[in-house]
């Protein structure tokens, strides 16, 4: 059926002016509705398919589509649809429209009955607009465009704005478990009801902490301050459990910097003077009271610079590295808090300490021994130094993925970077290389070789990182 411009804009006239309280609200979210804003989408004296009027309108503010939804209700016979594919292009429904399973949206769906999916609801702005003049139920909603409501929005389990370029309106209720706002515009002129509510402007550390009381532990994460939705929205779709059994008690994430508690006894305005008249209190980033060890750094403006206690390290001249020699043995340290990493590399009787923040700024230390069997222990000594504050890994950082170690070379005309590391049994670099193994040790061992090979080639280390910013963990 077709929609004469003649016929449908005086429709359009007497619906305006019966348009009052929460459904005239919801229209005006984007602007006021006007008869104006539908003439422009016909061609003079022309006329447009129901389809073709939602694509003249779409994207765009939600008002005239909405409004346009409206007036086709009254003069558009309903006849009910079943959605079993995704909508991918422009689509209206005249009557109720039905899904079976989980329904993606990737271009303008009006619906001028009700919508009813049973499984996740996912649109995707700004080339998906969805209108439903009726009630819309679903076991989840994931919305990024432009979706408006015009009676009840019913989701089951979770509804997550993304994007704060389109809004969610609904005229009706808005009822949920678990509201997540994040950054998009959501916005509802009946009443809310949500048993948790996670609102517009929230920080992701926020989110995590808040989510640690009623979802799954694995559906956050404390120290990056991640909700994982897209595990989320699978683990709906697949009647998996989402929420927990029973409350939990909320959990924080340790601070970055050290406590007045771990700070106590310790000289830290005279630690501070004594390494730089560029340093600062505020630059610690670890301390450890029984030792007396600081370490400061101010990423991008104040390199490390590491007290053990009696001197500052790195005062007297590094001895040579022999880049021919292949690591004695490697020991490496992360800790949680903060993001700090800490790598001791052992070239015969020649120690290397290398110090940083993840894919942050890295500060290397050398000494010499008498003996190897002296810088041997030396190795161990600071092992057992750091252990506990600490923790040993090897191949992969816990809840963070791959440890990887980027290479750098700044010897030529261009600079060249490079990166590998040991997933399972297989040796990956950014070379495009993939090599498998027996076991994790002869991959650890084939990663010795190439970082070797990579030293004796000019390169040496530049940083060592992970999640969020491994390149090679997100393959």
């Amino acid at each position: 059926m077709l929609l004469s411009q003649n016929e449908f804009l005086p429709r359009a006239e007497a619906t305006l002016a019966r348009l009052e309280g929460a459904v005239l609200d919801a229209l005006s979210h984007h602007g006021a509705p006007t008869v104006s804003s539908l003439a422009g989408a016909f061609p003079k004296g022309g006329a447009l398919s129901p389809s073709e009027l939602a694509q003249a309108l779409c994207p765009g503010p939600l008002s005239p589509i909405g409004f346009a939804a409206v007036v086709m209700r009254e003069v558009l016979p309903p006849v009910d649809a079943v959605l079993d594919a995704p909508v991918a292009e422009p689509t209206v429904v005249t009557g109720n429209a039905r899904a079976s399973g989980a329904l993606r949206v990737t271009a303008p769906l009006i619906v001028l009955g009700d919508l009813e999916v049973e499984g996740v609801l996912e649109d995707c702005g700004p080339d998906s607009t969805v209108v439903v003049v009726g009630r819309c139920t679903a076991w989840g909603l994931k919305t990024s465009g432009n979706f408006l409501v015009l009676g009840d929005l019913v989701v089951r389990d979770v509804i997550q704005g993304i994007y704060n370029d389109d809004s969610l309106v609904v005229a009706g209720d808005l009822t949920t478990r678990f509201l997540d706002e994040n950054d998009h515009d959501v916005t509802c002129y009946g009443e809310v009801h949500a048993e948790h509510q996670l609102e517009n402007g929230r920080s992701g550390e926020e989110a995590a902490s808040l989510a640690t009381t009623f979802l799954v532990p694995e559906l956050w994460n404390l120290d990056l301050g991640e909700l994982h939705h897209d595990a989320l929205f699978n683990r709906i779709q697949q009647g998996e459990p989402v929420f927990l059994d029973a409350p939990q008690p909320r959990q924080v994430r340790e601070p970055d910097a050290p406590t007045a508690e771990e700070l106590e006894g310790l000289d830290i305005e005279g630690i501070a003077a004594r390494a730089s008249k560029n340093a600062r209190a505020k630059d610690v980033v670890y301390a450890q009271r029984k030792t007396g060890e600081v370490w400061l750094l101010r990423p991008g403006s104040f390199p490390m610079h590491i007290f053990d206690g009696q001197r500052f390290l790195g005062e007297e001249a590094p001895p040579v590295l022999d880049v021919k020699q292949r690591a004695s043995e490697r020991v490496t340290f992360w800790r949680k808090r903060g993001d700090l990493f800490l790598e001791l590399e052992r070239f015969g009787a020649v120690v290397q300490l290398h110090v940083g923040i993840n894919n942050g700024s890295l500060k290397t230390f050398r000494f010499a021994f008498e003996t190897s069997d002296a810088a041997a222990a030396e190795v161990r000594r600071l092992a057992a130094r750091y252990t506990g504050d600490f923790l040993r890994v090897t191949t992969v950082v816990p809840g963070r993925g791959p440890l990887e170690r980027e290479f750098a070379n700044h010897g030529g005309p261009k600079a060249e970077y490079t990166s590998a590391i040991v997933d399972g049994t297989t040796l990956v670099t950014r070379d495009g290389e993939r090599h498998p193994f027996a076991d994790e040790a002869a991959a650890l061992s084939a990663l010795e070789d190439w970082i070797a090979a990579k030293r004796q080639a000019g390169f040496d280390l530049k940083i060592l990182e992970w999640k969020p910013f491994g390149l090679l963990g997100r393959r």
